[in-house]
């Protein structure tokens, strides 16, 4: 009998959710004095209210999530909001005009404005747009029930499509025809798996996965960049091991990306404690997935296109690879010694991957050096060019060699200059 009027409950606060808004829920957005100050200007225009917010961040104000991105909508097109916004001294930039978008800049913020539309058609990356007045027909043309939720800046919600009952019960679940929606834009099969890593309470439905591998070759169209950018939201996100924990979306992904073959590791993550979680970043996951003793990150890098600093992490873990085996790497002088030659930032990394593969080192060792790498004081070497020249060396080839004798020496020594080694050096050149 509870069980009964919980559930009847529930459901009552869910009705009275979607007709009267939640303060509570997305009082984020609507706190924001940039917003105010752009859907009171849109808003004059007409009689009705003319712009919602939508998509993410409504999704992520409704979830208490951090909003980085804010979308509108609205009944306006795109040559008047930027009449309205310009004669207020707001600049707005043409982003996506063709389609209906352009971008206002309040404060340093941004909102990127969109003319309810509908696609009339697409090749699988660019729609071409008709212009509509019905917030249904805009909803529909959007990618997943979760992100056609609509809410004004004073928490009303439009929910044409149940958006917030698939969110609060974890359904990823595309518009419409799940074919039509993948065709229309193939990056929503890998934005279909970001979702589902990240909202998700149940299992994957089959007839959408059916239809994944049917058009997974239309990813062939989507730009190297878009694909990466899906990758990075992808892997920023907890739990990602669930990528790979059924056997069809694993096909799928590993279709995708085949150099994603040591996902096993990601296993391991999940045994780690909350403190060393939370140091993982995507960079470090998708070296979990790539990185070994070899070069093959390379083509990788080359494929997507990443940043130098991206690829510079993956090479600093391939080339110490083998000695991350020995257990002497992992002792505070070892680790003195890697931030002297490298950065603290570059040890990290090596300790977090060492983490997730197999060896014996206990895992309170790493967060013992993972500890010892914030507070270890970098030395500096105490011997100078000028130094040795006022012991009588002179500039040039030998001054040069002789100090990186002398710094290699004091750094096989825990960076203590030995004093005959010093002593020695300076009286065979006084010899000469």
């Amino acid at each position: 009998m509870f069980v009964k009027i919980k559930n009847i409950i529930s459901k009552v606060d869910r009705f009275l959710f979607k007709k009267f808004g939640s303060e509570k829920n997305i009082k984020s957005l609507e706190n924001l004095k940039e917003a105010k100050i752009i859907f009171s200007h849109l808003n004059e225009f007409g009689k009705k209210k003319e712009v919602k917010f939508v998509g993410g961040c409504v999704r992520k104000a409704l979830c208490d999530e951090n909003i980085d991105d804010i979308d509108l909508a609205t009944t306006l097109e795109p040559g008047e909001v930027k009449e309205i916004l310009s004669n207020y001294n707001i600049k707005v930039i043409d982003t996506g005009i063709s389609h209906g978008t352009v971008t206002a800049i309040v404060n340093q913020k941004k909102f990127e404005i969109t003319t309810l539309r509908k696609d009339l058609s697409t090749d699988g990356r660019h729609a071409h747009v008709e212009f509509t007045k019905s917030w249904e027909k805009d909803a529909s043309r959007r990618d997943f029930t979760i992100n056609a939720i609509y809410a004004d800046i004073e928490g009303q919600i439009f929910d044409p499509l149940n958006g917030i009952s698939d969110l609060e019960n974890g359904k990823i679940k595309f518009i419409g025809s799940t074919e039509e929606r993948i065709q229309e834009d193939y990056l929503r099969i890998l934005r279909y798996f970001r979702f589902f890593v990240h909202y998700s309470e149940k299992k994957h439905d089959q007839n959408t996965l059916k239809y994944i591998k049917q058009n997974i070759n239309g990813l062939n169209k989507i730009s190297k960049e878009r694909v990466f950018d899906e990758v990075k939201k992808i892997f920023s996100l907890n739990n990602t091991f669930i990528l790979f924990s059924e056997d069809s979306p694993k096909e799928i992904i590993l279709n995708i990306f085949p150099q994603f073959k040591y996902y096993k590791r990601l296993k391991k993550i999940s045994i780690l404690s909350q403190k060393l979680k939370e140091e993982f970043d995507y960079g470090l996951i998708l070296a979990l997935l790539i990185v070994d003793d070899s070069d093959n990150y390379e083509y990788f890098c080359y494929k997507y296109k990443t940043s130098n600093k991206l690829k510079n992490r993956f090479k600093n873990i391939s080339e110490n690879f083998s000695s991350l085996k020995n257990k002497e790497f992992y002792s505070n002088d070892n680790i003195k010694k890697l931030i002297y030659l490298s950065d603290k930032n570059s040890v990290k990394d090596l300790l977090l991957f060492s983490a997730c593969l197999e060896n014996k080192i206990e895992l309170s060792e790493f967060e013992n050096l993972i500890k010892y790498t914030r507070i270890c004081q970098v030395p500096e070497f105490p011997i100078s060019g000028n130094y040795l020249k006022e012991h009588g060396y002179e500039s040039g080839e030998k001054l040069g060699k002789k100090l990186k004798f002398l710094k290699e020496k004091w750094i096989e020594n825990n960076f203590v200059l030995d004093k005959k080694i010093l002593d020695k050096s300076l009286n065979k050149v006084n010899r000469n």
